[in-house]
């Protein structure tokens, strides 16, 4: 699996010296969201040389949880602030997805999927984040090979106690290829 740090980490990685954690940063700055500030730092893995990004939350109260209508209206007021409307439009289709998988597995509607950790501040800088490195890139696709599934178990989530992959997640994977037991926990 990769976060959305890393995501985003790989990304400037790749696209520098195009895409810059400043240009990301004044693309955030159009969502309106406080309480964060991005760092973007070259470090040593082993022996190689790579790009750590990272969301650093001013206070641990930012974890908000936000519904599946407020995060689309903050999206789509960045969109008059400036943010472009490829990153707009590609951050409220990842949102969608979630949301989509967030609603089959409540049983309610998606307009009312309440999102709880990826509600958060640091979700939204790294969703809105990559759909803004990846319209800087002109990437219009991604591909993906066999994901690691973790091994089988349980998380603590807001939602109490789930299995590994949590249901939301077995949703978003269907029909692609998984690698389970591949790994500590959820990946």
């Amino acid at each position: 699996g990769i976060s959305g740090d890393m995501t985003i980490g790989a990304l400037l990685d790749a696209g520098a010296p195009r895409i810059d954690v400043a240009g990301l940063g004044r693309a955030l700055g159009s969502l309106g969201v406080e309480g964060y500030r991005l760092t973007y730092e070259r470090v040593r893995v082993g022996p190689l040389d790579a790009g750590s990004f990272d969301v650093v939350l001013d206070t641990v109260s930012h974890h908000h949880h936000r519904d599946w209508r407020g995060i689309r209206g903050l999206i789509e007021k960045a969109e008059g602030r400036g943010l472009v409307a490829g990153v707009v439009e590609r951050a409220l289709r990842i949102f969608g997805e979630l949301a989509a998988a967030e609603a089959a597995v409540h049983g309610v509607p998606i307009e009312t999927v309440h999102f709880h950790e990826v509600g958060a501040v640091d979700a939204i800088v790294d969703i809105v984040g990559t759909a803004w490195c990846l319209e800087e890139l002109g990437i219009e696709r991604c591909f993906v090979g066999p994901l690691p599934g973790g091994k089988p178990g349980y998380i603590t989530s807001e939602h109490g106690r789930l299995p590994v992959p949590a249901p939301a997640t077995v949703r978003l994977l269907e029909g692609l290829p998984v690698v389970v037991g591949d790994g500590e926990g959820e990946l």
